[in-house]
């Protein structure tokens, strides 16, 4: 018995070390859907963001797509962001954006997705899904991995290591990168990034410890995108505590 539990011990401490280690080295690595078999999880081992291109566009969150349903009329907030550009997070813990991804089918789909992308376990990992339109300010990135995808519209996915919150003045959380500049804080010229342009059929997977803002590429139009985090135990736990502090 006391063996199991040294065993289980070590492993614990194995895996924890692992999901700890990160590469700040700005580089990308950028492969195509038909070649995840053969490339992914070898480039994945290298600890830096992958560009996925090729990839199937999902076609459910798209304004078109969604007009056509009973679920348009029933969202009011699709349609204003439509028409005004204008989407303004107003409730906690993007539980909005959860449950469209649930309510549509997008969160199977991305665990469909992604499980059969890096050959995961369902034992093992879970993931959690989100839906959404217009940009978003920067959050830090604890799962496993995390996935964006541009569905419409073309997004920048500006990408930061997590090394660089030394560089970063307080407050940074949720701020939308457009107003990190040197106006908001002398700080924000010190700081390292890399930007990433995402348009339907290229998926963005990001390791854990980077931070990720999401911007349109042109202010005059819409962008409907979606975010998966993949989820083992650790990185659960580590995100849960993150928030809670």
């Amino acid at each position: 018995m006391l063996e199991w539990i040294l065993i289980i011990v070590i492993i614990l401490c194995i895996s924890i070390w692992y999901y700890t280690q990160s590469v700040s080295e700005y580089s990308l690595a950028q492969i195509k859907e038909s070649q995840i078999s053969m490339q992914l999880a070898q480039v994945w081992d290298e600890k830096k963001p992958v560009v996925i291109s090729d990839v199937r566009p999902q076609e459910i969150w798209l304004a078109n797509s969604l007009r056509q349903t009973k679920y348009w009329s029933a969202e009011p907030t699709w349609n204003i962001y439509e028409n005004t550009r204008h989407y303004l997070a107003t409730h906690q813990g993007r539980t909005k954006e959860q449950a469209w991804a649930e309510i549509l089918g997008i969160s199977q789909i991305q665990q469909t997705i992604l499980t059969k992308w890096f050959e995961l376990s369902p034992w093992i990992f879970h993931m959690k899904t989100e839906a959404h339109i217009g940009p978003e300010g920067l959050r830090h990135c604890f799962g496993w991995a995390t996935s964006y995808s541009c569905t419409q519209g073309v997004a920048r996915c500006i990408i930061l290591h997590s090394a660089q919150k030394a560089k970063m003045p307080d407050g940074w959380k949720g701020l939308r990168w457009k107003d990190a500049t040197f106006t908001h804080h002398p700080l924000w010229v010190q700081v390292q990034y890399i930007e990433v342009v995402l348009r339907p059929g290229t998926t963005l997977l990001v390791p854990p410890h980077w931070i990720v803002a999401i911007e349109p590429a042109d202010t005059n139009e819409t962008i409907w995108w979606i975010r998966s985090d993949v989820h083992h135990p650790i990185s659960a736990m580590a995100q849960r505590l993150n928030e809670s502090t």
